[in-house]
This record gives structure tokens, sequence and C-alpha cells, in this order.
């Protein structure tokens, strides 16, 4: 099975089982690996008790918790397809008490693994193309001969234009089936014409689009944009030679890392400041934001990120915080205070807004803090 499907099924199956079992699920992979779990921290680490059932072929009891062997008590069951251990689906709490979710648990497993069976041949083309795509973005040494293999396979021949990368983000979302996210950017890549895609695991795909009519396909990727709001964020690399492809997924990466706030979908044309921000090194970049947003707190930058998406408008960012607008201009005093510079004038307006695009384009920006409207008040 593909690594692709391995992460999307892992994540169903344990949805699923939690829907019918009030204990934990773990998605354990043959090497110990959780894949997916109803426990979030555990997704990543090592099972040490999956790790063993997947060795001997048999269930795994852990009859009790051990802090110092990282273990806790369950069951883990080894999950066989075509005569091989495909899985290990491990249930934490009491033995006796989730054993009876076994029989159900391997079932509905091997049920969804027979669903999503490709063909062997479909699958080996899929898996060589999945790691030219990734050796092509990563600027990894492609032979000349299995490039041009690869390419007449899936239909498709370089004739020495341009090209872009394409990096898709998923996100998980409660509420919204895996399966149908899968089903969507599988749809959109089959429309766009180019089978030349690869899943990068948690949830990452990067597609290659050749640049001749792209201006017309980008219409697509806009719309499964705008479809997945909250669980997709998309950007566009500039375009390249196919062998380059690795400096447009870096300007693609940039791009993701430049989406603010109610954003998820950018084409490297439209990068603004961004395009220069992200060349600016990193002692540069520490000096700048240390200068400017040192002594602001979370909130003072959310505050700040409001008032420009607002184009300084004190009454439209007044509404937006339900502040009254002395409140407002009350911490918009106390950020002058705290950094130096005031919002309000144009230069250091500006200083301010740049620092918070560095800010985001370097990875450094802390997690946003939620605030309602309520408690922005009371601060006041």
């Amino acid at each position: 099975m593909s690594q692709a499907i391995h992460m999307l099924l892992a994540q169903q199956i344990v949805d699923t089982l939690k829907t019918v079992c009030e204990h934990d699920i773990n998605f354990i992979d043959p090497e110990g690996v959780v894949r997916a779990s109803t426990d979030p921290d555990r997704v990543g680490g090592y099972h040490v008790g999956g790790h063993e059932a997947a060795k001997t072929g048999r269930i795994v009891t852990i009859r009790q918790d051990d802090p110092f062997r990282n273990l806790r008590w369950g069951i883990n069951m080894p999950i066989r397809f075509h005569g091989r251990t495909e899985a290990v689906i491990g249930i934490t709490g009491p033995p006796e008490e989730v054993r009876r979710y076994a029989d159900l648990a391997q079932r509905l497993t091997l049920l969804l693994l027979r669903e999503h069976e490709v063909d062997s041949r479909a699958y080996d083309l899929r898996a060589q193309t999945g790691h030219l795509v990734r050796a092509l973005t990563e600027h990894e040494r492609v032979e000349p001969e299995f490039l041009l293999d690869i390419l007449r396979k899936n239909g498709m021949t370089d004739d020495g234009g341009l090209w872009r990368t394409v990096l898709l983000r998923v996100k998980t979302v409660s509420g919204r089936p895996l399966m149908e996210l899968e089903s969507a950017i599988q749809g959109c890549m089959d429309r766009l014409g180019s089978s030349l895609y690869a899943f990068l695991y948690p949830g990452e795909f990067r597609l290659l689009l050749p640049e001749a009519g792209f201006t017309q396909r980008q219409s697509l990727l806009a719309a499964l944009a705008e479809d997945y709001p909250e669980e997709l964020r998309i950007a566009v690399g500039a375009p390249k030679r196919l062998l380059r492809q690795d400096r447009s997924a870096e300007s693609a990466a940039l791009l993701l890392r430049s989406l603010g706030p109610g954003q998820n979908y950018a084409v490297y044309e439209r990068m603004g400041l961004e395009l220069l921000l992200g060349s600016v090194g990193p002692a540069a970049a520490e000096v700048w934001l240390r200068s400017c947003l040192g002594r602001l707190e979370q909130a003072d930058r959310s505050l700040l990120a409001l008032y420009f998406a607002n184009e300084l408008s004190l009454q439209d960012t007044a509404r937006a915080l339900y502040l009254h607008k002395n409140t407002l201009q009350y911490r918009l005093n106390r950020i002058r205070t705290r950094s130096g510079l005031d919002p309000r004038r144009f230069r250091d307006a500006c200083a301010l807004y740049t620092a918070l695009c560095l800010e985001r384009i370097s990875g450094t920006a802390p997690e946003p803090a939620e605030q309602t409207g309520e408690a922005a008040n009371h601060e006041g």
C-alpha cells in the first residue's frame, strides 16, 4: 500500500473505530511507528507493543501501564493482508474490556484495505512517479533515462519548457472526512491534467504542472482552496525548468509561510513584499524582529495584524474586536510605548508591518492566541 493511502486510511480507521469504542485507538506501522491515533500526542512516536505484534504476527497484550518502558495497557492486533503484516491496531484500556473490539477493528481494517487496493502495475508507476517528483523538488540526482521513461509512462514529455511546483498542505479539521478531502484533491489533480505528483507524510502533496496553459488551469486550484478554506493551504511556485523544480518548490514553500490570516492560496507572481523579505538572511532578520517586535506580546502582534488588515482603520478594527475606539487607542498607545514605534504613523507602521511579515515568513511567529471580543474589552 502507498504511503499516501496509509496516512489517509489510518486516520479513517481510527476515527471510525472511535465511534463505537470509547478507548483510544492507534494505527501502528510494521516498524512500530504510530501513524494515526485518537490521542494526537502519540502520532509519530514509537509503540513497543505494536512493534512486537508486527514482528511476531500475534496479538500482544499489555496488562498494566509501565511508564519506564513507555507502555500502556491494552491489546495490539496485527493486520495481515496478502500474506504480510500491513499494520497493527492498538486499543488502549483494560485488556479484558477492549478485547471485544478486536474482531470489529480487524474486520473494518481489512475491509478498508481491500476497498483501496490498487492494481499492482498502477501502484508501481505511482510509486516511481512519486519518487521522481520528490527527487526533482529536492534537487536530488535524476538519471535522464529514468526521467524520460516516467514521463512517457504518464503520457507526458519534456520539451524544454517551464514547469511549476504546486504545494498542497493538508490540515485535519474535525467534522470534514479525510476521504472527502483526498477525493477532492485527487479530482482536482486529474482535471489539471498532470499525473506528476507525490504525497509526503504527514500531509503534503507536491504536483508538477507545465507552464503552458497554466493561466487556464489555476482557476481549478483556486476553486479547490475556496472549497476547503480551513483544511487546505495551496501555493504555486515560480516557473522553472523541469530539472530545477527544487527552486520552484522553494518559492512555493516561501509562499506558504507568507500566507496571512484568512489566506490559503497564493501564486508566485502575486507575491509582494514577501518576495524581498524571503531573501533576508537569518542574522539580519533576527536583529530586525528583535528591534521591532521584541517587547511586544502575542496579543499586541494579533492586534497589529488585524489593524493592518483593516487598512489602519480605527473604526473597522474596533468593530472587529468588539472594542470601543478609545480602548483601541489605548492599546495602540501601549504598543508605541513598548516598541518605540507608533502604528498610526506611516514610517513606524511600515516597520511593524514588515516585521510581522518577516516573522511569519521565517517561521518564528508564535501561535496566535484566541481572544474573544469580551476578553478584549476587559483588557481596556
